[in-house]
C-alpha cells in the first residue's frame, strides 16, 4: 500500500510510476459527478516542409505518464474550463513542444467520438490541423520527448520516421503496422489530415504555408509531390503554373545562381487561412 503526502504526488505516481492496469483502477476510483459527462480533448496535427531536404514532417511527442506512456502521440490535451477548443490547442502546442502557433495557422480537422477511443473513459477529441516552417523544439511537462517525424508517401502507405522509430499508416483504413504504433486514434488522425490536404491542395493549397511567407514554383511542385507521393518532375511546371495563378500574387524574383532568377509567389489573401 502506497502513502502519499498529497494528491499531486499521489497523481504523479500512478501517472507515471505504476503499471497501466494500477493506474486505470486509481482512475476509475476517483470522485465522478452524478450522471456522465464527457472529457474533451485537442489533438493537433502540425505539418512542416525542410526545403534543404526536401523532406514533409509532422510533430509528435513521446507521451510521459499513462496511459500509452513512452507511445508516440500528436501534441494535445484536456481543454480547460473557461477554454475554447482553439486556444486550448495553442496552449497544449506551446506547453508540450514550446512552437508557438497563432489562431490564423489552425483549421479544424474533425471530431473523434468514437466509444473507448480512450482507455480513461469517454474521451471526445476535437482535432486541428496546422502548416509551419520547421522550429527547434522543447519537450514540456507532459512529453517526454518531441520531435519531427519525416512523412513519406509510398502508394497508399505513409511511413513517418525519426531515429529508429518507424511507423508505417495505411492510408485507407488508417490502420498502423511496423515495429511502432501510434497512441490511442492518432493513426487515424493524421491520416484524415493527410488526405483531406491531398483532397483539397488544388482548389485550396493553404499547405504551402509550410513554405514560409513566399516560393517558386519549383517549390510548390515538390510540396504537391510529397502528398502525392510522386517524384515533382511529374507535375508539369507550365500546367500547374496554369492552373495555381488565380491563387498566387508574384511579388519578385530571386537569384538562383547561374542562369535567370526564379519569380517567387506568396498565397493570395484568403488562401492563407
Amino acid at each position: 500500500m502506497e502513502h502519499f503526502h498529497s494528491k499531486e504526488e499521489e497523481k504523479t505516481y500512478y501517472e507515471q510510476e505504476a503499471s497501466e492496469t494500477d493506474f486505470l483502477s486509481w482512475y476509475q476510483d476517483q470522485e465522478r459527478p452524478e450522471y456522465e459527462k464527457p472529457s474533451l480533448t485537442v489533438d493537433i496535427v502540425l505539418l512542416c516542409y525542410n526545403k534543404e531536404e526536401d523532406q514533409l514532417k509532422v510533430l509528435l511527442i513521446q507521451r510521459k505518464s499513462h496511459p500509452y506512456r513512452n507511445s508516440w502521440a500528436l501534441p494535445g490535451g484536456f481543454v480547460q474550463k473557461n477554454e475554447s477548443t482553439g486556444a486550448s490547442v495553442l496552449r497544449e502546442t506551446k506547453e508540450e513542444t514550446g512552437v508557438i502557433i497563432s489562431e490564423e495557422n489552425i483549421e479544424q480537422l474533425h471530431t473523434f467520438s468514437t466509444p473507448n477511443r480512450d482507455p480513461r473513459g469517454w474521451v471526445v477529441t476535437v482535432s486541428y490541423l496546422a502548416f509551419i516552417g520547421e522550429e527547434p523544439l522543447i519537450a514540456g511537462d507532459d512529453a517526454k520527448e518531441v520531435q519531427w517525424f519525416s512523412l513519406e508517401r509510398n502508394a497508399n502507405k505513409l511511413h513517418l520516421s525519426s531515429g529508429d522509430v518507424a511507423i508505417t499508416l495505411d492510408l485507407t483504413t488508417s490502420e498502423s503496422s511496423g515495429k511502432d504504433t501510434l497512441a490511442f486514434d492518432h493513426s487515424e488522425i493524421i491520416v484524415k489530415a493527410f488526405n483531406r490536404v491531398v483532397n483539397k491542395m488544388e482548389h485550396e493549397p493553404q499547405v504551402l504555408q509550410v513554405l514560409g511567407k513566399d516560393f517558386t514554383i519549383t517549390e510548390a511542385r515538390k510540396v504537391f509531390a510529397k502528398f502525392l507521393g510522386i517524384d515533382f518532375k511529374m507535375i508539369d511546371h507550365s500546367n500547374f503554373k496554369k492552373a495555381m495563378l488565380q491563387y498566387f500574387d508574384e511579388i519578385g524574383e530571386r537569384p538562383v545562381g547561374i542562369g535567370r532568377p526564379s519569380k517567387i509567389y506568396q498565397l493570395k489573401p484568403g488562401h492563407t487561412e
